[in-house]
């Protein structure tokens, strides 16, 4: 196997935002009340990127790709809108102050489809370069997916002609953003639909034709593969599909479930009975995803070391 292709053994969802969390507040907040300019607020930013990221590869998190990260300054939803050109027009920059304007309670909402503007997957890319050029690590860029865009923007939409709309505008902007990481060198990247939509703190209740119209669009980027070069999926609470190299699941029931896609399993407190139960599955990748990096680390070694 391809070690620098290959699901890392070990990962986690999203601690590098946490463990930002406070230095980003804290920024955010010294940059509105005019403390700071953003080229200082981004210099902190990146000092502490690194710094989370040379933990996290302490504790356990040193294989290519095991380290999740974005770059949002607030609602991950907002970043992927403006990776995506769902929103902030024709301009190819949107400034920090323009995103953190754009927020919640912000007006984002609306069911009609947008025009899309330009994809903007930057700012992707340079995340990707610092990590690299720094820290000689690889990280997985995260971003929301389709069915959490769907939420956050056209809540209650149904399957007819407007929601065919928005498919057709999700399907261009995310094969386009994946088609251009993939020429920009990226390996691997995290699709995540545990957003909720905007102002709601629970994902668990189903939204209206949201998962439906998100699924379609997953069928529509792979049946785009074919021609377009893209970077392996690692999809979190997504659809199946042959889009998805691998996704997150807790039972054998749902590695089972995954069809086409490979299945990453979650080891939790019985690793040698989760990776049986996933290996009799089928599945190809076998990797422990905990909350935190030392969790996971500690979940592969207890299943090398028995």
């Amino acid at each position: 196997m391809d070690f620098s292709r290959a699901f890392p053994a070990a990962t986690t969802l999203a601690v590098p935002r946490e463990l930002l969390a406070d230095v980003r507040d804290a920024g955010v907040a010294r940059l509105l009340a005019g403390e700071i300019d953003e080229a200082e607020y981004e210099s902190d930013m990146r000092a502490a990127r690194l710094s989370a990221y040379r933990q996290l590869a302490d504790d356990g998190l040193y294989e290519p790709h095991a380290i999740p990260a974005d770059f949002a300054h607030g609602s991950l939803l907002v970043s992927t809108a403006i990776v995506l050109g769902l929103i902030g027009g024709s301009s190819s920059h949107v400034s920090l102050r323009a995103e953190l304007d754009l927020e919640p309670p912000a007006g984002l909402t609306g069911a009609a489809a947008p025009s899309a503007g330009p994809v903007r997957p930057g700012r992707l890319f340079d995340l990707r370069a610092e990590a690299f050029d720094e820290e000689g690590l690889e990280i997985r860029p995260v971003f929301a997916g389709p069915a959490s865009v769907l939420r956050a923007f056209a809540g209650g939409l149904a399957d007819d002609a407007a929601g065919q709309a928005w498919v057709d505008v999700l399907t261009n902007a995310y094969s386009e953003v994946l088609r251009l990481m993939a020429a920009d060198g990226t390996v691997w990247v995290q699709i995540d639909e545990r957003q909720p939509a905007l102002g709601e703190v629970e994902v668990d209740s189903p939204v209206s034709g949201a998962d439906q119209l998100a699924r379609r669009v997953w069928e529509n980027i792979a049946v785009l593969e074919a021609d377009v070069a893209r970077p392996r999926i690692f999809a979190v609470v997504a659809p199946q599909g042959t889009a998805v190299e691998a996704v997150l699941v807790e039972t054998a029931e749902q590695a089972d479930a995954c069809g086409e896609a490979k299945a990453v399993l979650d080891l939790g407190n019985d690793p040698q009975a989760a990776t049986a139960a996933l290996i009799a599955a089928g599945a190809q990748f076998r990797t422990a995803v905990a909350g935190r990096a030392e969790e996971a680390r500690a979940a592969v070694l207890r299943l090398v070391m028995g």
